[in-house]
């Protein structure tokens, strides 16, 4: 369907091609969920891993580094959408409402109930009938899958994590705080440009994020550059100083003692160990 409009693909996670199923970290482009069926071992984003398991959902997002450990074969299907039609599925700021797809406080695997693994596989399958009969009304209703299947898992999401008590004005300070970083972490450094984005002060901002996640507006924000590092260290072969200019570090030398302030090793040292271990 090269020249169909909407992007996405509902496959057999067998039938991807091998280098996305070997346990080389490559950066995804798109959005990808995948529902696993069968199989063992441990499925790494972002360099934190989630056991493979029987009736599993899976969430990476555009940006993301992710790679799989393969115990036992694998099987399952995969829904990858690309951010364009991410934009229509996310028409209501769903995609920002979810759990899912986030570097800071997200939700990257889910274990389901038979009940719910058969729902989920109903949908994924009609949503492959969708894709491949080209009927009526196909685009809206191919969103309109898309959209549910969020939405369920977003309420197994929120069940799993009990807590009941209506969402605190912090709470709601910090969600637009991590989404704030997660778009301007590049490119701006400072606590201080973000509380001026959302019009309070640096003090009231640190001390919601504190009461909110229990750590720091600061940490936070550092995490965010470190991992962006980390993502660029492994998946490109680009010069310590050149991706010190690219997360807009105008000192090298700065990038690496904050690097290895945060990360406890240098970057060099980081990329080292990676790649020995995982690219045998």
């Amino acid at each position: 369907h090269d020249t169909d409009p909407l992007q996405i693909e509902v496959v057999p996670i067998e039938d991807l091609p091998t280098i996305a199923r070997k346990p080389e970290p490559h950066r995804q482009a798109f959005y990808c969920i995948f529902f696993v069926t069968e199989g063992s071992g441990t499925h790494y984003i972002d360099f934190s891993g989630d056991t493979i398991q029987p009736n599993t959902l899976h969430f990476v997002g555009p940006g993301q580094v992710h790679y799989w450990d393969i115990a036992s074969t694998m099987r399952g299907i995969a829904l990858l959408f690309a951010p364009s039609l991410a934009l229509e599925i996310g028409e209501h700021g769903l995609l920002d409402q979810v759990n899912f797809f986030r570097t800071i406080n997200g939700v990257s695997s889910l274990r389901l109930t038979q009940a719910d693994a058969h729902w989920v596989q109903a949908t994924l399958a009609a949503l492959r009938d969708e894709y491949v009969t080209h009927s009526f009304g196909r685009t809206a209703s191919i969103i309109a899958l898309v959209q549910l299947l969020l939405v369920k898992a977003q309420r197994l999401a929120e069940q799993i994590e009990t807590s009941p008590e209506p969402v605190s004005a912090e709470q709601q300070l910090a969600a637009r705080y991590i989404q704030l970083v997660e778009q301007h972490a590049i490119e701006r450094h400072k606590v201080d440009w973000y509380a001026a984005e959302l019009a309070v002060t640096v003090g009231h901002l640190s001390k919601s994020i504190q009461n909110a996640l229990g750590t720091t507006a600061g940490a936070l924000l550092r995490t965010r550059i470190v991992l962006e590092a980390k993502r660029l260290l492994v998946h490109t072969n680009d010069p310590v100083a050149t991706i010190a200019s690219q997360l807009n570090f105008e000192d090298p030398s700065y990038f690496g003692r904050f690097f290895k302030r945060e990360a406890q090793q240098t970057p060099r040292a980081f990329r080292k160990e990676f790649l020995t271990k995982y690219q045998n």
